[in-house]
């Protein structure tokens, strides 16, 4: 992952403005197409703001990995920018700059997306970067062991050096066994620093391939036009062999999982993790509904017991991420310097206990489907938010029709289904929870 900037609006304003933009951004505003060798593309015409936004999102993350190669897609993100026979290192980058534009790049569990903003004139040079490295990322030794590096020491500074991230991670790998999702993105130290050029080369060419992308362009383009651009730069890149499908069912958990690290630190770490349904699932909408008076603002249930009332904690977080297959729903605390974890391990027990047996009530379920449709509509104000959220639906819900009905879904979701979904995941056999104890310390 390059780099993350998050946009701050106001409540009221940003609501003012998705209702408008729920009216005005529809489905037919899509069109789709899809080339020969299998890429499908996606077209949003807006002439608001003189800018395009180009996402290109491949079907591969940590869940295409296997021992040995973890991390390796987040690996290739990176080298996606260090050149191809055509384009040097950097060469991507400068010309980016030269014609006023930014780009970005994130790897998650499910995919990896490519994000380019420029002016309109732009549109074909981005273009035609962005089929050359699709099909044509050189893997030069020098450079291959350079972004190594990088990524070695982006491990040790993001994993290795912040207790939290250390937590998170044998947590993870803990309660999810058999599944890909049991090592983060990032990957394995050790498999970091003996991945071979060939394995990594292979990889790329299996999962980078127009039938295993997906291209969104948005903003102020002449959809025609821009159709015969993408067949002229993309037309002629060849289809590959389907990659292999991911099969691995994680299999039931069948108790407790406890987790403890003992090692130097300031502050003791807690977290808490259960085993939660994939995107696709029913369940998933009355769990995130869940996660927003349980878990966040001043508000929230765990952050009055933990940080107001008993003073344990400093924050809390959490929920559950949209994910293909089955993820974990997180509940994450900051504990104060010397609290006692096995009391915020009890506090956390007894508000879920509530929610089991009451479910939340109806003033917390319309406050936390305000929070749902606020963030969702704030994410589709730009051209570039629309570009991101059409890809993540076709790429995790399946059909990039999803964006249009999900906010229905969560309509849907009444203090019934919170208390059933609750019932169903909350249990103790169904339950990992670590606590990081700096060391010489009590818990």
């Amino acid at each position: 992952m390059r780099k993350i900037v998050r946009f701050l609006v106001p409540a009221v304003a940003t609501l003012v403005m998705a209702l408008s933009l729920s009216a005005s951004f529809r489905k037919e505003d899509v069109k789709v197409h899809t080339l020969e060798n299998g890429l499908k593309v996606l077209l949003v015409e807006d002439h608001n703001v003189p800018s395009v936004s180009l996402y290109t999102f491949f079907r591969v993350g940590s869940r295409n990995e296997r021992p040995g190669l973890t991390g390796v897609s987040h690996f290739i993100e990176h080298m996606m920018f260090n050149g191809t026979p055509k384009a040097g290192p950097g060469e991507f980058d400068r010309r980016m700059e030269f014609a006023g534009g930014s780009n970005n790049a994130y790897t998650g569990d499910d995919l990896t997306a490519y994000t380019d903003w420029f002016p309109p004139a732009a549109l074909e040079a981005m273009i035609e970067m962005e089929a050359d490295r699709m099909q044509g990322l050189s893997f030069v030794p020098e450079v291959f062991e350079s972004e190594r590096g990088v990524i070695a020491s982006e491990r040790r500074l993001g994993v290795d050096n912040d207790n939290d991230a250390i937590l998170a991670e044998n947590v993870r790998a803990t309660a999810i066994m058999a599944h890909p999702y049991h090592w983060d993105v990032i990957g394995w130290m050790s498999d970091i620093l003996s991945w071979r050029r060939d394995e990594v080369a292979a990889y790329y060419r299996t999962y980078y391939a127009p039938n295993n992308a997906v291209l969104v362009v948005a903003g102020d383009i002449d959809p025609v036009r821009t159709m015969e651009l993408v067949r002229k730069h993309y037309g002629p890149i060849k289809a590959s062999p389907p990659p292999p499908p991911v099969s691995t069912v994680e299999p039931p958990q069948m108790g407790t999982k406890t987790v403890v690290i003992r090692k130097e630190a300031q502050a003791p770490s807690y977290l808490a993790v259960w085993h939660g349904p994939a995107y696709k699932d029913p369940d998933f909408f009355p769990l995130s509904v869940l996660a927003k008076p349980l878990l966040e603002g001043e508000s929230s249930r765990l952050y009055r017991r933990l940080v107001r009332d008993e003073e344990l904690a400093i924050d809390v977080g959490g929920g559950i991420n949209e994910t293909i297959d089955p993820q974990l729903f997180q509940i994450f605390v900051k504990p104060r310097p010397g609290a006692d974890l096995e009391r915020i391990d009890k506090v956390v027990e007894e508000e879920l206990a509530k929610v089991r047996a009451e479910g939340i009530t109806a003033r917390e379920l319309e406050k936390a489907l305000n929070i749902v449709r606020n963030d969702f509509y704030r994410g589709l104000q730009t051209v570039a938010g629309k570009a991101n959220q059409l890809g993540q639906a076709e790429l995790v819900a399946g059909d990039f029709a999803r964006l249009f009905t999900v906010m229905d879904d969560y309509a849907a979701v009444g203090t019934d289904r919170v208390r059933e979904a609750a019932r169903k995941v909350f249990t103790a056999d169904n339950k990992t929870v670590g606590m990081l104890i700096p060391e010489g310390g009590a818990k």
